[in-house]
This record gives structure tokens, sequence and C-alpha cells, in this order.
């Protein structure tokens, strides 16, 4: 008699090596095959092991995962709130499709709802991070006028650190951020 599982299987789902968060460093102090300041556009980003060279198209154009999805959810446990991050493409999310919706929503102002949910505490950390990003903005009114943004939440925590695989959601991806060294 066949197992009910053996009726059941789905498809394991595989990321794309340049997106995985890997539990062993792969040069000292990085987890991840890119470094990446997510205040930067993803055509920053760049390979630990070849910081001089940006990423070729080639490379940001293939599939984010193995078998192709049409749509991503990226979640983050250092989000102060809910903030999902949906990916979609009809032939497929690449790599660069991947970065690009992460780059996007943490660009982002925050909602005053946002704001008002996050402890005094919280509030005054965040206004220290925005502060230090607009000081060193080259256009200061123009950074105070955008307001804060979601990153400013992240605090000190964004760089990229790699996506892993949720294991008890469907096509939804764990994002992992990290401080810059």
């Amino acid at each position: 008699m066949a197992s009910f599982q053996s009726f059941t299987m789905q498809h394991e789902l595989y990321l794309h090596p340049l997106l995985g968060y890997s539990q062993h460093n792969i040069t000292p102090g990085h987890c991840c095959p890119i470094l990446w300041d997510l205040h930067e556009p993803p055509e920053a980003a760049r390979r630990v092991l070849q910081l001089d060279k940006p990423l070729a198209p080639s490379e940001l154009n293939q599939l984010a995962t193995s078998p192709p999805v049409v749509e991503l959810t990226i979640t983050c446990d250092l989000f102060p709130g809910d903030w999902p991050i949906v990916v979609r493409r009809l032939q497929g999310v690449t790599v660069l499709d991947a970065f690009e919706a992460v780059h996007t929503a943490l660009m982002r102002q925050i909602r005053q709802e946002e704001w008002e949910q996050l402890c005094p505490k919280q509030q005054a950390r965040v206004e220290i991070v925005f502060n230090n990003r607009c000081k060193l903005s080259l256009d200061r009114d123009a950074c105070r006028s955008r307001g804060v943004l979601r990153i400013d939440c992240l605090l000190y925590h964004v760089w990229f650190g790699g996506l892993s695989i949720s294991p008890g959601l469907e096509n939804t991806l764990i994002l992992t951020l990290r401080r810059p060294q």
C-alpha cells in the first residue's frame, strides 16, 4: 500500500545561489555571496569574492527559483510591522526582481500608523538613524522631505544577508539582514 505522502508530494523549491543565505561563511563575516547595502539600488550589489565587478545582467536576469514561480513573498522578522514584500512576474521571478522588490519596499516612506505602532524608545532610535542618513545625503532638504523610510526602522541592519525558503509557507522567502562590519 502506498503512503499518503507519495500522493501529496510537492515540488521542492530551490533558490538561485546568488540569493541564498548560508549558515557557513563564504568569506570571513559573510554568510551570503552578495555584498549589498540596501540603501543602494540593486545594481550596487557585488559578489563578495569579486567586489570590483558589478553583477552581470545575465546573472540578474536568471530565475530566482527552480522551478520558476510567478509570485514570491518575502518576509523578515526584523521588520517592525507587517511588511510582506510580494514579487510577481508571469515569466517567473528573477534575481533582479527579488532585489528590486526588497529595495523598493525599504525605500518606501513609513505611514503614520506604522510610526505610531513603534514604542517611544524605538521612535527615538529611528529618528537618530533618519537624521544621520539625511546628514550624509548630498541633498539634505530632499532627504528630510521624503521623511522616515522603512529602512530607517531597521536601524543598522541594512545589509543583505540572503534569502531562505520558509519551511511552512509556499513560495515564501525569509530575508536575513545584517549589520555592516
